[in-house]
């Protein structure tokens, strides 16, 4: 991405590169007369996980950064009003940390940079949606899912993905309409943040719901790497099923713990994790059957005119990256970037609050699925996808018409064996 810093001045507050600077910097001196005029830019604030506990999937939000930025400059920019601006991007590292997410929202504001990218996670995401309500800028939300964030009463932030209460619950509508045999027994594993906590809560609702028997629900430090205490207590209960809320460390824990410990369900399932490389790539053949979670497969239902269909993003993403598949978190970055563009181009400025009353407006159908916002900010329109490790790779399984492949469930013979050894 051009990185020069070049800024566009309309009616909106944005950042020129010349006044982008921290407060007590100087100001450089204004072009000669003949230089040439400088190139219109839109500028994007992104405060991101790139350091500290959320860095995978915090390099993965940046990726679907970098790759809205390319396709949009590839294809001439964003059009406002009768301009075309070049998309650029600033960075920042919150280091995983809620406090900073937020320090680094107002250095942006100070800076003039008013429409910003989310952050990775939900408890950044609301540290930083408080800063933004203030300052009156404007953020797409990509990763913090938590439904808590909107129970505020905040109007300037908007989320692009399916709300906390789906993560789980998705999984155990999956378990519902595809097993066979039909578990009867389900176990919770949840770390404490919360997102997690909230995904959880969803989680035991659609159970309950649906008639299954919860025999065990256990809470675990967030980034905890030893969950054995957890499975001691559950073990005995003997579950189907072990679903985990949390993130890729505690969610790896979980499947290895269970195999160190003798915990053997039919199935794990957990939120996050399994639909990323790292899942499989440190689990190898333990992870195979691990049901998951996602915002986003390669069967994703809509179209747009910038990315194209899901499978068309796919493969761009590819060409980009090696050639490695995309990740959610990947897909979902990419959502909230086309977001704020497509609200600019319909407000016809870069304005926060004109672009912000077109965001509220939306009601589009993206590679990402829909985007249509309630009037808390939550995208509603958009459903969750459960996903099954086989074969080493994560295959979209529910719903039905978008599954790439059957669940693979055990037969009673199966199933007997498995809860009856060790």
């Amino acid at each position: 991405m051009d990185s020069r810093m070049f800024g566009f001045i309309g009616s909106a507050a944005l950042a020129i590169a010349a006044g982008c600077h921290s407060k007590g910097d100087a100001v450089p001196a204004a072009p000669a007369a003949n230089a040439p005029a400088a190139e219109p830019v839109l500028v994007l604030g992104a405060s991101l996980s790139l350091t500290g506990s959320l860095a995978r999937e915090g390099g993965l939000t940046k990726e679907g950064y970098e790759l809205c930025a390319k396709v949009v400059n590839d294809k001439g920019g964003v059009p406002v009003a009768d301009k075309k601006l070049k998309l650029e991007i600033r960075y920042q590292d919150d280091t995983s940390k809620p406090d900073t997410a937020a320090q680094l929202v107002d250095q942006f504001n100070d800076q003039g940079v008013k429409l910003i990218l989310g952050p990775y996670g939900s408890a950044t995401t609301e540290a930083a949606a408080a800063v933004i309500e203030r300052n009156g800028q404007l953020m797409a939300d990509v990763a913090g899912a938590d439904d808590k964030i909107f129970q505020k009463g905040y109007t300037r932030t908007f989320a692009v993905l399916s709300p906390a209460t789906q993560y789980v619950a998705s999984m155990v509508q999956a378990l519902a309409e595809l097993a066979e045999p039909k578990p009867t027994t389900l176990a919770f594993i949840s770390a404490d943040d919360g997102f997690s906590k909230t995904a959880t809560a969803g989680g035991i609702a659609k159970a309950k719901e649906l008639g299954f028997q919860v025999v065990a629900e256990e809470y675990v430090p967030n980034a905890t790497a030893d969950v054995s205490s957890a499975l001691t207590k559950i073990k005995p209960k003997n579950p189907d099923v072990i679903l985990g809320s949390a993130h890729m460390v505690e969610s790896i824990a979980i499947v290895r713990q269970a195999g160190e410990l003798g915990v053997k369900p039919l199935a794990f399932g957990a939120t996050i994790a399994p639909h990323t490389p790292d899942f499989v790539k440190t689990l190898g053949p333990a992870a195979e059957g691990v049901l998951g979670s996602t915002q986003w497969t390669t069967q994703t239902a809509g179209s747009d005119k910038w990315f194209g269909s899901a499978a068309d993003y796919a493969a761009t993403f590819q060409k980009q990256f090696g050639g490695r598949e995309p990740a959610y978190q990947n897909a979902e970055a990419t959502a909230g970037c086309l977001a704020l563009i497509l609200a600019a181009e319909k407000a016809g400025s870069i304005d926060p609050t004109p672009v912000r009353e077109q965001l509220a407006k939306l009601d589009e159908q993206t590679f990402f699925g829909p985007i249509r916002f309630n009037a808390a900010g939550q995208n509603v329109a958009k459903f969750m996808s459960v996903i099954q490790i086989q074969g080493g790779k994560p295959l979209n399984v529910w719903p039905k018409n978008s599954a790439q492949a059957p669940l693979k469930w055990p037969n009673n013979a199966t199933a007997k064996a498995a809860k009856t050894k060790g």
